[in-house]
């Protein structure tokens, strides 16, 4: 039987499955159940922990021949020592005394400056936390009085399915658009391919003894390693022009402070990372050629670009990637094709809707009635009744207060239905209209119902052709048709950036251009009466609701301390008459409007609107 540590891991595994393909009887031990799911199949998965000495006796039974892989990379030198040194310690007592034990150390005990090219015989220079247990942990191994044992020490391994080694945290500064990295790129970094690798650790653990060296087949510049990961994955190549010494000396500092505030784990810029990163190193391993016939045949140009690729499509998300204050205000996509809006259910449980979205209702509110006023409208449809705030369907609530008798209109039985719910909740009933799905062209020419005014609002770049909506809405309405649309400014940009990121990929901006809005509906003979801009609040968000955003970051149920005022707005609470005072709160924030200079409203406006009535009126 043969026992393998470290058996869930990338290199372990790829052991792990190379040797159930030889036809070995394999035992993999595993921390946890998580850790147990990811060993190859074909192997006997065991618990066990380093810090368990009876776990591990208990795995080691019957085993002739032991890989240890396991151990810590990251974390304080306290952790990383305690991982490799105390752990290795533990497992040789528990392992029959006459297995033969395979450990498997790291380049890293060479330290970052020597005389290059190093090899087997060049003595270690540890200066990592990781090279100087890695060393400690050899030398037990080595100090073993009987059975045999050997110590491999692979240069940085690299594959398709490493998800934390240098290539992958290569990567993910790559695709956050960070290209620029320390140093001059001409640093040599000497790989190893995790299937060469793999074929050295079955030839150790069946002759040799003592300290190998394994590497690929040749040290490679930084910046050519980077650029073939780049070109794999689709991306621009990096450049390098901050100085390493300028790089190292903050992440000096980093660590230092890091360490002082006893965070555990390595620092978010360690001086180690940097390191890596930037010193010249290469390797020339002589003993595994020699004595076990192994030479590597993976090189950087035919291993790297894989890798590249397949961390692409490993974060290439099926579905729009959205923000935590996105998620916490409700504002993402359902991902249904047939439900377009944002995912207004979150409303339904928590109608916190923040503070800028209450704003914009006064706002809207106020344009709605001048449009009301201007055509002596007595009936409004709200049609689609969504858009990019709050609660849906509730704009026009102010005006069915007012007497004027209002319909609704959806495609999404399930919201409409909630909708409606809340209507009656404010002791309402407005008139109901589904249609068949998202496609304007399905939807009737008629509804069976008169509206003077039809009405929507931030709904219609939902749409891949917004002017059939506009179409529709044309032939509802008797008297006008009022669009209000998203002003398309530096905010929107904001918002598609920090907030709503990924929501923004579903949205045609098409719909939020004025002069192609009234050249659509002339061709449907429309023309603009009156267009004009409105929410224009003192705070750049619209919908982001601080409370659901610092509780859904600090990962707790309650609202903030500091009184639910400072923190949770809705409209629903004035519309019940619970908060009279309401829209005088709001009013106070929005004082600063009457000093502002009109020029700076289109840079400042959230949203704009246009009146449209038939041409031959």
């Amino acid at each position: 039987m043969i026992l393998v540590t470290g058996g869930s891991g990338f290199l372990g595994s790829h052991l792990v499955r190379a040797l159930v393909a030889a036809g070995h009887p394999v035992r993999a031990i595993a921390r946890s159940a998580e850790a147990a799911e990811r060993v190859p199949a074909g192997a006997e998965v065991v618990a066990g922990d380093l810090d368990d000495p009876e776990s591990l006796k208990a795995a080691a039974a019957g085993c002739h021949l032991v890989y240890h892989l396991a151990g810590a990379y990251r974390g304080s030198p306290a952790e990383v020592h305690g991982s490799h040194v105390a752990g290795t310690a533990r497992l040789l007592r528990a392992v029959d005394p006459e297995a033969r034990f395979v450990y498997v150390s790291s380049s890293s005990v060479y330290g970052w400056h020597q005389a290059w090219p190093a090899d087997e015989l060049t003595p270690p220079r540890p200066e990592s936390a990781y090279g100087k247990a890695k060393l400690a942990a050899e030398r037990l191994v080595l100090a073993r009085t009987s059975g045999s044992a050997v110590v491999v020490r692979p240069t940085i391994t690299y594959g398709v399915g490493d998800r934390s080694g240098m290539l992958a945290r290569a990567h993910a500064l790559m695709r956050r658009r960070l290209r620029t990295f320390p140093g001059t790129g001409a640093n040599r970094i000497h790989l190893t391919h995790v299937d060469d690798l793999t074929a050295a650790l079955v030839r150790a653990g069946q002759s040799g003894e003592g300290v190998f060296l394994v590497a690929g087949p040749a040290p490679t510049p930084v910046r050519d390693i980077l650029r073939l990961l780049a070109d794999g994955a689709g991306l621009p190549a990096p450049s390098f022009r901050v100085p390493a010494g300028l790089v190292r000396s903050v992440a000096s500092a980093v660590d230092s402070t890091w360490s002082a505030l006893g965070r555990g784990g390595e620092a978010p810029l360690s001086r180690h990372s940097v390191e890596v990163m930037t010193v010249d190193r290469a390797y020339a391993p002589k003993r595994a050629a020699a004595e076990w016939g192994w030479t590597p045949s993976i090189g950087v140009e035919e291993g790297v670009p894989p890798v590249g690729a397949w961390l692409a499509a490993e974060h290439r998300p099926p579905a729009p990637k959205v923000s935590a204050a996105a998620v916490a205000s409700g504002n993402a996509t359902s991902g249904s094709e047939d439900e377009l809006g944002f995912d207004w259910r979150g409303y339904v449980a928590d109608e916190d809707e923040g503070l800028g979205t209450v704003y914009e209702r006064f706002a809207l509110r106020d344009v709605l009635q001048d449009a009301v006023d201007r055509t002596a409208s007595r009936s409004v449809l709200h049609a689609p009744a969504f858009g990019m705030m709050g609660f849906p369907g509730i704009d026009c609530v102010f005006l069915a207060q007012a007497g004027v008798r209002v319909g609704l209109l959806d495609f999404s039985a399930e919201r409409l239905d909630a909708v409606v719910k809340q209507w009656r909740e404010l002791g309402l009933e407005p008139d109901t209209h589904l249609v068949d799905g998202p496609d304007p062209a399905t939807w009737p020419e008629e509804l069976g119902v008169d509206y003077d005014l039809v009405f929507s609002f931030a709904a219609l770049w939902w749409f891949d052709d917004p002017w059939a909506v506009l179409a529709r809405q044309a032939a509802w309405a008797d008297k006008a048709v009022l669009s209000c649309v998203p002003n398309k400014n530096v905010f929107i940009r904001v918002r598609a950036k920090l907030w709503h990121q990924g929501l923004f990929d579903r949205l045609n901006e098409q719909a939020l251009d004025r002069q192609a809005q009234v050249d659509a509906a002339r061709r449907i003979g429309l023309e603009p009466l009156d267009t004009g801009l409105f929410d224009i609040p003192p705070f750049p968000d619209t919908s982001v609701p601080l409370a659901k955003v610092v509780r859904a970051l600090l990962g707790k149920q309650e609202a903030p301390a500091g009184g639910e005022g400072a923190w949770r707005w809705s409209i629903l609470p004035y519309l019940r008459g619970e908060q009279p005072d309401l829209e005088e709160r709001v009013a106070k924030l929005a004082a600063w409007e009457r000093y502002l200079p009109r020029p700076m409203a289109p840079g400042l406006a959230h949203h704009r609107y246009t009146l449209f009535t038939p041409a031959s009126t």
